[in-house]
């Protein structure tokens, strides 16, 4: 909210979720719902009491946050699978199947999904209620696996593949619009999104461990446990 919060704050309520909720997932608020990607499938609650409205259960992990956009929850997951559910009810709408699994936050725009994929495709939807709903309108082939999730401005969708390239595509045809130098990432792109701002758009790469070091090098946790600071 816009407003800044003081005071005594206090928990209102919590609920146990039994699955594993991956560290990259956010809880998505709307329609008086919290929804919830999880190891086992989406889990949502009632906003105000955490009471369980309804799950959509999954043999494998979802990948991401899901997206609400008309009255529709779309969230992809390693299953290979992007799903479209009923936001309210949790009926499956419909699935996409790709190569790979999916472990991007799903971009609605324009009655179309767009979903980065690990097989090196990002694809493109045609979401629910457009004519040819949950049929591919398109992909484009990266050379590497896609886990960084995709922005929109001005007709451009904007993404980054751990080939070490952003990418520029025409949002309805697919069209590379332009392909980056040779980005300098450590460990790739992963979990979040491009930020566009003005004539400018924002890649946040990510290195495994510190520069220069392996992991685990002149530090341990007895150290740490001990108040020693690291060795870097």
């Amino acid at each position: 909210v816009s407003e800044e919060v003081r005071g005594a704050l206090r928990p209102q309520w919590f609920r146990p979720i039994e699955p594993f909720i991956p560290p990259n997932v956010q809880i998505i608020a709307a329609n008086g719902l919290l929804y919830v990607a999880t190891a086992r499938g989406l889990y949502v609650l009632e906003a105000d009491t955490g009471a369980q409205k309804w799950v959509f259960p999954t043999e494998l992990p979802l990948g991401n946050s899901p997206t609400i956009a008309g009255g529709v929850a779309y969230v992809g997951g390693h299953d290979r699978r992007l799903y479209a559910l009923d936001a309210i009810t949790g009926q499956l709408l419909w699935s996409f199947v790709a190569d790979g699994g999916f472990d991007t936050n799903p971009l609605v725009i324009n009655g179309l999904v767009y979903a980065g994929n690990r097989d090196g495709y990002l694809y493109a939807i045609y979401a629910d209620g457009t004519p040819g709903e949950g049929t591919l309108a398109w992909k484009y082939k990266t050379d590497g696996p896609i886990h960084f999730s995709a922005a929109y401005a001005n007709n451009t969708i904007y993404f980054a593949s751990n080939d070490a390239y952003a990418y520029a595509l025409n949002s309805q045809s697919g069209a590379l619009i332009w392909k980056s130098a040779k980005l300098p990432t450590g460990d790739g792109f992963h979990t979040w999104w491009p930020v566009v701002h003005d004539n400018l758009v924002v890649f946040a790469g990510s290195f495994a461990y510190r520069n220069f070091a392996p992991p685990q090098t002149n530090w341990s946790w007895e150290m740490l446990a001990k108040g020693d600071p690291p060795l870097f």
